[in-house]
């Protein structure tokens, strides 16, 4: 009996893992605009199958489950690989820390402070990510950095240069992602984690 145990938990892993990867490419494409932030800024929900799986199976469940999407995006992929390895970086970071965090001791107090710590990540990982990646790739492959600024500031008015761009642009918006992707992780992980049990 134990040795047939043993054998289903991988299984149920892998299927389970790769349901949660499916939704979170079908998620990655829904993305929706917020306002003050400019266009290029969408927030999408394919972080949450990613922690989930973190969650229920580990830190390099959930990190796996990022990379395999943003691998599969590339095969569309209209930044040369840059807005996928940027994306990588951001919801892996995001993932690993909320993982880790929750992993040591489960429980709800321990999923929230993952969660508020990996929202600090994400924010950090991305202020650094846009300011010396993805910046200045979009100014040498698509238009200037005034035309780039010139279009965040019609958006927001305190966008002026690369770092009011990080500071009013990209730090507000991936608090805000943080924070969605938190609140409905809180709200849907048990009922899910008792599908992925079963």
């Amino acid at each position: 009996m134990e040795k047939t145990q043993k054998r289903r938990v991988p299984t149920r892993v892998l299927a389970s893992g790769g349901i949660l990867t499916a939704v979170s490419i079908v998620l990655m494409f829904l993305e929706l605009s917020l306002p003050f932030i400019p266009s290029f800024l969408e927030l999408d929900l394919s972080n949450i199958p990613a922690l989930i799986g973190g969650f229920a199976f580990g830190p390099v469940a959930g990190v796996l489950i990022v990379l395999v999407k943003d691998l599969i995006h590339m095969m569309i992929s209209h930044t040369a690989f840059v807005g996928e390895l940027a994306d990588f970086l951001m919801s892996g970071s995001f993932t690993l820390t909320a993982s880790l965090i929750y992993m040591r001791k489960k429980s709800r107090a321990r999923a929230f402070a993952g969660m508020g710590a990996a929202t600090a990540v994400m924010t950090i990982a991305g202020a650094f990510t846009n300011y010396f990646i993805l910046l200045p790739f979009y100014a040498r492959a698509f238009m200037p950095m005034d035309q780039i600024l010139e279009m965040c500031a019609g958006v927001n008015s305190l966008i002026t240069d690369k770092l009011s761009y990080v500071l009013y642009g990209v730090v507000p918006f991936n608090i805000i992602k943080g924070l969605v992707i938190s609140v409905i992780t809180a709200l849907t992980y048990k009922h899910i984690s008792r599908i992925i049990r079963k």
